[in-house]
């Protein structure tokens, strides 16, 4: 009984192993494709105004997440040269208003173009 138990649980192991061996090509491969996206995106700025954009973009995350008005989990943010770019899906206007106003109140932001849709 302890032998075919075994075999039972090295047969799923082996599954598993092998699942998530090929789920993790697919992740490389979709994450091969970002670097180079990402890559080609730091060729049109220098490293300070990466790092200020990576500062932009943690502060407007936290802002979003801290008020209770807004989903700051449904929002991504991304930065790029002090321009903050807003997108996902909100519960109203209300809710889009007051994550581009947290967003233009953070240090270092020159400007907000919103890609939020009421949903």
């Amino acid at each position: 009984m302890t032998a075919i138990v075994n075999v039972r649980l090295l047969g799923l192991g082996l599954l598993l192993s092998s699942t998530l061996c090929l789920g993790g090509c697919w992740v490389a491969a979709a994450g091969a494709g970002a670097e180079v996206a990402y890559v080609a995106t730091q060729e049109d700025r220098s490293v300070a105004e990466t790092i200020d954009d990576q500062g932009i973009v943690s502060s407007v995350k936290v802002k979003l997440l801290a008020d209770s008005t807004v989903s700051g989990l449904d929002i991504n943010v991304d930065s790029f040269k002090g321009v903050v770019t807003l997108k996902g899906v909100v519960a109203s206007q209300k809710e889009a208003t007051q994550a581009i106003a947290l967003a233009r109140s953070v240090k270092g932001v020159k400007a907000v173009q919103s890609k939020l849709f009421v949903g």
